[in-house]
C-alpha cells in the first residue's frame, strides 16, 4: 500500500510540474510574442520591452542603453546582426534615465512623435502638426521599413522620416547633402563617445561648389578631411573607390540642392558611418 501511495503522489507530482511548465512557457511564449509589434498608432504607443520591427524583419527599433551608460534612448539597428550597430538615436540630445521603465513613444492623431518619460514629461518630439479628420485618427502610423527609415504615415502619405535627420550613419537611398532653398541640411555627426550618442565634434557632409566634395568637420566648421571633387562616378580623392563600391555612387543637383547617396545591390546591411574617433 506505501508503494502505491508514493507512486500516486510521484504521479501527482509530475502532473503539477508539468503544468507548471506548460503555464511557464505559454507565459513566456505570449510574453515574447507581444515585445514585437509592426507599428505604432495613437492608441498603441511603443512601451519599454517592446521593439518595433520591420516586415522583412530586417531592422528593429526600440529602447536601449549603450555600454553599460547610466542614460537610455530610442534608437534603431538591424535585427539580427551582433554585435548591435545602432544606426539612428531619436533623442540623442535628450536621454532617459535607465531606470525609467515607464516610458513610451507614441504618436499622436495629428502625425507627431512624442517620447515621454514615467513621469510623462517631453523629452523629444518631431513638432509635426498635421489635421486629420477625428473619424481617421486610426489612419495615423508609425512603422519601419526595410531599409532602415522611420517613418509616420496617413493615409499612405508621409509625414515624417528619420532618414530627413541622420545621426551617425547613413543606409542604403538615404541622402547626404543640403537645399539651399528649403535650408534643410542633412549631415552625419559623430556620437560624443562609444557610451554617448549626443552629438560629437565630426560632422560629415557635402560641399556648395561645383563639383561638390564630402567633407569632414570638427566642430562643425575646421576642415578635417576632403573626399577630392565628384567626377560622376566616383569621388577623384578616393582612388580605390571604383574597385571596392562599383558604380552604386549617384549624385542629385540641382539649382538650390546637392545629394549624395548609395544603392549597391544585396546591400541590405551596409551602411556608412562616423565614429567618436572619426573613421568614415
Amino acid at each position: 500500500m506505501g508503494v502505491q501511495m508514493g507512486s500516486g503522489a510521484e504521479s501527482f507530482s509530475i502532473l503539477n510540474f508539468l503544468m507548471f511548465f506548460l503555464f511557464i512557457f505559454s507565459l513566456l511564449s505570449s510574453n515574447f510574442h507581444c515585445a514585437e509589434v509592426y507599428n505604432i498608432t495613437p492608441s498603441h504607443p511603443l512601451a519599454h520591452g517592446q521593439t518595433l520591427v520591420s516586415s522583412g524583419f530586417i531592422f528593429e527599433l526600440g529602447f536601449f542603453s549603450p555600454n553599460g551608460s547610466a542614460n537610455k534612448y530610442v534608437g534603431l539597428w538591424h535585427k539580427n546582426v551582433l554585435p548591435r550597430k545602432v544606426m539612428w538615436v531619436a533623442n540623442r540630445e535628450n536621454p532617459l534615465a535607465v531606470a525609467d521603465n515607464l516610458a513610451t513613444l507614441r504618436v499622436g492623431s495629428n502625425g507627431n512623435l512624442d517620447l515621454v518619460d514615467g513621469k510623462q514629461i517631453s523629452v523629444w518630439s518631431t513638432n509635426t502638426t498635421f489635421q486629420v479628420p477625428s473619424s481617421t485618427t486610426s489612419s495615423v502610423i508609425a512603422s519601419l521599413l526595410d531599409n532602415g527609415n522611420f517613418v509616420v504615415e496617413y493615409n499612405g502619405y508621409q509625414l515624417w522620416q528619420s532618414f530627413d535627420y541622420p545621426a551617425d550613419t547613413i543606409l542604403k537611398d538615404q541622402l547626404l547633402g543640403f537645399d539651399s532653398k528649403s535650408g534643410r541640411k542633412n549631415v552625419m555627426t559623430s556620437w560624443k563617445s562609444e557610451s554617448d550618442p549626443s552629438t560629437g565634434k565630426y560632422s560629415v557632409g557635402l560641399t556648395p561648389e561645383t563639383p561638390p566634395q564630402v567633407f569632414i568637420w570638427i566642430n562643425g566648421s575646421i576642415p578635417y578631411w576632403r573626399s577630392g571633387p565628384w567626377d560622376r562616378s566616383k569621388f577623384i580623392g578616393i582612388p580605390d573607390m571604383d574597385d571596392r563600391y562599383g558604380s552604386g555612387f549617384s549624385l542629385y543637383e540641382n539649382l538650390t540642392a546637392k545629394y549624395f547617396s548609395y544603392s549597391f545591390s544585396d546591400s541590405t546591411l551596409a551602411y556608412f558611418d562616423i565614429s567618436s574617433e572619426v573613421l568614415v
